[in-house]
């Protein structure tokens, strides 16, 4: 029979945790789990496949860098759920988590939670980096494939490819859900250097990066009408992205791309008294740095 959900959680370093947070799915009710092993160090796959055969084993081969956003993508194409949760390997859920879901989340909706709500489980008081809910998403299975689900152009921690996918979701009418904290009953606590240690991306190259072609990809989407860019721009475009961050990251103060909106020859161009004649519309964005910091702290490094 077709489980109502399907629960994804991706592991790459994390066993330790899957460990503690994978029984506990596999105890939820109408629900199929499916682990992705990531090109883990630790043999994820073969570790679930003895200990928990009730969980699907998905396995990502060699890769040495992880990306949350390949590593959902992969699991999502072998979901079988009319629901598709996304739990990290962290996330220790409640026995009535799936209950709340089912009664709350409404047709054209998708499940997240908001900064207040998942600040509770920020034990340490971090501002950077602390445990955290964010990207915890539930939403039809359906509508993340209509999307294209998570874009895998985007590197590094704090990239946002789940904010991404947030925001073109909104942009076609699809509407919020703040999922109630009390679904989680805890976020195991882990320090910055386990959280980054297989990200080879500096975070302050992977956020600056993410979110100018964030930013610029949403405003093409809003003129173009659709619900992802082609493969080949989007590359193009976080090609220019990462350059321009890597320039910030390195004592620039400003981070900018320049994106062509528009670009085509004017057919007569003879009336405006040339030969040949080009029509550009141009979106300029940047990140402006200012009251810079005298030491950048280490955990966002």
């Amino acid at each position: 029979m077709q489980p109502k959900f399907s629960i994804v959680t991706a592991c790459m370093g994390r066993l330790d945790h899957l460990k503690r947070t994978l029984p506990r799915l596999l105890e939820l009710p109408d629900a199929e789990v499916i682990v992705v092993d990531y090109s883990c160090p630790q043999g994820t796959a073969a570790f679930v496949a003895e200990h928990f055969p009730k969980a699907k084993v998905v396995k990502v081969e060699g890769q040495d860098a992880f990306s949350n956003w390949r590593a959902r993508n992969a699991g999502a194409a072998a979901a079988t759920g009319r629901l598709l949760i996304f739990s990290d390997a962290d996330t220790l859920l409640k026995p009535t988590a799936l209950q709340w879901i089912g009664d709350h989340l409404e047709p054209r909706t998708f499940g997240h939670f908001d900064r207040i709500a998942t600040s509770r489980f920020n034990t340490a008081k971090l501002r950077l980096g602390y445990n955290q809910l964010r990207g915890f998403h539930v939403l039809p299975l359906a509508m993340f494939r209509r999307f294209g689900g998570y874009d895998e152009v985007l590197e590094g921690y704090a990239a946002g490819a789940d904010t991404d996918l947030e925001a073109r979701m909104v942009l076609f009418g699809f509407k919020r859900l703040v999922l109630d904290p009390e679904i989680v009953e805890e976020v195991i606590e882990h320090d910055n250097e386990d959280r980054v240690r297989h990200h080879k991306i500096p975070i302050r190259v992977s956020y600056a990066a993410g979110y100018l072609y964030r930013k610029a990809k949403i405003a093409l989407l809003r003129i173009r009408r659709r619900p992802n860019l082609p493969l080949p721009m989007r590359q193009k475009l976080y090609s220019a992205a990462m350059k321009a961050a890597t320039n910030f990251a390195e004592g620039q103060e400003r981070a900018m791309i320049n994106v062509d909106v528009e670009n085509e020859a004017i057919g007569m161009p003879l009336q405006l008294g040339y030969k040949k004649a080009r029509f550009k519309m141009t979106l300029a964005c940047s990140i402006v740095g200012e009251d810079a910091v005298d030491e950048i702290p280490a955990h966002i490094d």
